[in-house]
């Protein structure tokens, strides 16, 4: 939610730069850029809310089960754990999420921290059970 201020906020002040701009066609169009950025990540932020639903539908309730188990989960956590039952690979996720691949693999390790999981246990096959 800070997030979505924050942004909204730059949003706001990026329009009223653009505007005392006016004449200068070339910082116009880089403003103009950044806030098509911006509002990519506003969409993308929707499309969550939307994946999240429907996979709550199809996954029998998932996230809302995995919540109430591990409440102390970040939003962040709560991704990684959809995109594992979904049984998607770390090259997947990784675009899905736009990080690296290495921060792909030190959110698995830090999931399985925060879950309380043995080394010998397998993370998906343990989201697989939910």
């Amino acid at each position: 939610m800070q997030k979505s201020e924050i942004l909204n906020a730059i949003h706001e002040a990026l329009e009223k730069l653009k505007q005392s701009a006016t004449g200068n066609a070339k910082m116009e169009k880089e403003i103009h850029q950044i806030i098509k950025m911006l509002e990519q990540d506003a969409r993308t932020d929707g499309d969550w809310e939307q994946f999240s639903h429907h996979f709550d539908q199809v996954h029998s309730e998932f996230l809302k089960r995995i919540s109430e188990a591990h409440a102390h989960l970040s939003p962040n956590d709560y991704k990684l754990c959809a995109y594992l039952r979904l049984n998607l690979s770390s090259k997947e996720i990784a675009a899905l999420m736009n990080i690296s691949l290495r921060g792909v693999e030190s959110s698995r390790y830090r999931l399985r921290k925060r879950l309380g999981l043995d080394t010998e246990e397998n993370l998906t096959d343990y989201l697989m059970r939910f």
